[in-house]
């Protein structure tokens, strides 16, 4: 079944599985509380459409609180942690620095109609954003737009790697998952015009939340995306 599908009835789902409606109806009143069905009326109950389709493509053309706000939804943000670090071995390869060099380090609660649906923790090179305090983050939706009018970066193309795993606690909490509960984790590194590396993306979203839709463009089909159920790393 997929996003948008009627499920079978309360009595066909009974004899399907041989137990009781009863058993069947408080089954279906737990999912629906916890935001995996939905009741329309006399239509039926239903697997929920995603808040948020995600867009998979090589070329970066969308930020993010844009493909929210292009489907009908009130993007925001909420900033969670904002620091200055250094690029440990794993994060100076993405983002071609030397290992030490400083980045900046921003994690974000980005939301839908106020509802969480992903995490997202962005690594960029401090020298690039000379300036760029947790206040300037903390007052707009769109970290790229920011970047890109403040900064005059770009974002062009990226290499990304999607998996399913467990979130980690902090990330789970934030997003209103349950310990061991598989997620959709994507790490990209996305580059500007001149093919420099100007990000480097991890982002936990919400299994329900969010569907990730593979693009094809003038670049030629993606090829650079992987779905399996190995825990992420860097």
């Amino acid at each position: 079944m997929s996003h948008g599908d009627r499920i079978p009835s309360e009595r066909e789902l009974a004899e399907r599985f041989g137990i009781s409606r009863m058993t069947v109806r408080k089954a279906l009143n737990q999912l629906v509380d916890a935001g995996h069905l939905e009741r329309r009326g006399t239509a039926g109950t239903f697997l929920p459409e995603p808040a948020v389709v995600r867009p998979l493509s090589k070329r970066v053309s969308t930020a993010i609180s844009e493909v929210v706000g292009q489907a009908g939804h009130k993007p925001g943000a909420r900033l969670l942690f904002f620091e200055q670090a250094q690029a440990d071995a794993n994060i100076a390869r993405r983002l071609q620095l030397d290992e030490g060099a400083a980045v900046i380090v921003i994690k974000r609660l980005r939301l839908s109609d106020a509802v969480p649906f992903c995490v997202e923790t962005s690594y960029l090179p401090q020298h690039r954003i000379p300036g760029l305090v947790a206040a300037d983050v903390f007052a707009v939706p769109s970290l790229y737009a920011l970047l890109r009018e403040r900064f005059g970066m770009t974002f062009a193309t990226s290499d990304f790697h999607v998996s399913v795993a467990a979130a980690p606690e902090i990330e789970a909490d934030l997003l209103g998952l349950a310990p061991g509960v598989g997620a959709l984790a994507m790490r990209s590194t996305v580059y500007d015009r001149d093919g420099q590396p100007a990000e480097f993306l991890i982002s936990w979203n919400h299994p329900d939340r969010v569907a990730f839709e593979s693009l094809r463009d003038d670049t030629g089909p993606v090829k650079s995306v992987f779905t399996d159920w190995a825990s992420p790393t860097l």
